[in-house]
């Protein structure tokens, strides 16, 4: 696999194979038939439990986490910076990203890129996904990440791009300063080809050498897993010029394997902070209900500069599994909501960073799962990487019975810019909530621990009601939503003795909305634990 340059002239006839139609319109891909219908049962469960349910009156700690009563010691938000991002009334979920810089925001959402003033939110500029990638129109370009990168100063994005139905690509490129006034010519853009092994929900992460991607691979059908493959691409050199495309060391490692030979899901490599030659990633167990967590390693052949992949190693977690869908709020008596997806309990994102606490590298990551038959809930680590078996060093769960928690981000408060390296200790993470038995509309929380205590939580961003869109037509259909949200440190934080963390995510914006187009809102948020 090798490098090519992104060229918005090359001929697209923008057709789609049956794989990218149904990521497109259905969502993340499922690993197997039996997640389908295990999503489907409790589905089932939830909605028997809710006809039942005489579940006793919530905790003050779990109001409080629903966001229904106030918190002390709840992460603030910085600066007033507590605004509104973008959003596209064609397309939906808004799979929406972001990471903060020293002089900006950038957050992209599944269409649409912009860049954000980071002292007074502002929109600085905007654009097209498929004029960041550099692609022609016709182009279909989705998923979207984008990192910030400490160690090179840079931005960097990753996205799909299908150019026909035979065709498949993965879109990549890194801003050519550490402050891109645009979307367009600030940027360096490439590209990797897939041809018939579509690369679905493409996952973004570094090292100190490369930049490393995840996906789940499946043929043009869509119908069969392939397997989850990882790709590591070489950092560029410094400077403001776009390096040719022959300079890139690109590996690939495919079909990952858990220890036993079984496949494994999702891998997510963390967004490196502190800088680190090894590279870390983080994938799901193939078969639920798991105990397990697989993580991989990517280092650097000293000799070639091309990347190495480790063997897998098993971290024992609580276990886990598949969550419901969540419910929310009627529209009136006789107007039922659609439920939202909460996906198949695969990480979303993850960041890496020094935790002085204990004096080594930690992972973050997290992932919704199921919480009995009535709920589902968000589930955090912080684990250590690099022993065999990795270290679970802390876990928790954010859940309420009837609440839904879902679609969240996590990231330690970790400052890093040049030599100014400081805290790390505190953690922010940010989700959506809602609950038809609560008459909770889809909202965003935000809870925080600062030197291992308990989470304290803020509601972020209230939603005004129910949601509903073209993809959730009618009340027995499932509404996307999602399918990631955004968590990263902030490298030059206000000066209050700790750091900050910037976060993305969606709610519902709208009152009483149609179905013939998309209805969804993004906000952008900076916290202090």
């Amino acid at each position: 696999m090798r490098a090519q340059s992104a060229d918005p002239m090359e001929a697209s006839d923008g057709t789609l194979s049956d794989a990218a139609r149904s990521a497109l319109r259905d969502g993340p891909l499922p690993f197997s038939a039996a997640d389908v219908a295990g999503k489907a049962a409790a589905d089932a469960a939830r909605e028997v439990a809710e006809e039942s349910d005489r579940s006793a009156p919530l905790t003050p700690f779990e109001r409080m986490v629903a966001g229904e009563s106030e918190t002390s010691n709840a992460p603030s938000v910085i600066g007033g910076l507590n605004f509104a991002g973008l959003t596209d009334n064609n397309v939906s979920p808004p799979d929406t990203t972001g990471a903060i810089g020293p002089k900006s925001f950038i957050q992209i959402v599944n269409s649409k890129a912009g860049v954000f003033n980071r002292v007074t939110g502002a929109r600085i500029a905007s654009g097209t996904l498929n004029q960041l990638t550099n692609v022609a129109s016709t182009v279909n370009s989705f998923n979207p990440q984008i990192v910030w990168d400490p160690t090179t100063n840079r931005f960097y994005y990753v996205a799909a791009s299908i150019h026909s139905t035979a065709d498949a690509r993965l879109s990549f490129g890194f801003s050519k300063s550490d402050n891109p006034r645009n979307v367009t010519a600030d940027w360096c853009h490439y590209q990797l080809r897939f041809g018939t092994r579509f690369p679905d929900y493409p996952r973004l992460g570094d090292s100190q050498f490369f930049l490393i991607v995840g996906v789940n691979s499946f043929d043009v059908s869509g119908r069969v897993f392939l397997g989850s493959d990882l790709i590591g691409i070489s950092k560029p050199p410094a400077g403001a010029t776009c390096p040719g495309e022959a300079t890139f060391k690109v590996g690939k490692k495919m079909d990952l394997r858990d220890a036993n030979g079984a496949k494994v899901f999702t891998p997510v490599p963390a967004n490196q902070t502190d800088t680190f030659a090894m590279g870390y990633v983080v994938a799901r167990n193939g078969v639920l209900p798991s105990d397990r967590l697989w993580f991989f390693n990517v280092g650097r052949n000293a000799v070639t500069g091309f990347p190495v992949f480790g063997a897998p190693r098993g971290a024992k977690v609580s276990p886990y599994a598949l969550p419901p869908s969540a419910t929310q709020p009627r529209f009136s008596k006789k107007d039922a909501a659609p439920t939202l997806d909460t996906l198949d309990a695969r990480p979303t994102q993850a960041v890496q960073a020094i935790d002085p606490r204990y004096g080594s590298f930690s992972f973050w990551t997290q992932h919704t799962i199921a919480n009995g038959a009535t709920g589902s809930m968000v589930r955090w680590y912080e684990i250590n990487p690099a022993q065999n078996p990795p270290v679970v060093q802390r876990q928790g769960n954010i859940a309420a019975s009837n609440r839904f928690y879902f679609n969240a981000a996590i990231s330690p408060d970790r400052r890093v810019d040049g030599p100014n390296r400081a805290f790390g200790n505190n953690f922010v993470i940010e989700f959506n909530v809602s609950s038809r038995a609560a008459n909770i509309n889809p909202r965003i929380m935000a809870g925080s621990s600062i030197n291992g205590a308990a989470l304290n939580f803020l509601l972020v961003k209230t939603g005004v009601g129910p949601y509903r869109d073209f993809t959730c037509r009618t009340p027995k259909m499932k509404c996307r939503w999602g399918d990631y949200a955004a968590a990263a440190p902030d490298p030059r934080p206000a000066a209050i003795g700790k750091g900050q963390v910037w976060g993305a995510n969606q709610f519902s914006g709208l009152l009483n909305p149609g179905v013939d187009r998309a209805n969804w809102r993004t906000q952008i948020f900076r916290l202090a634990p």
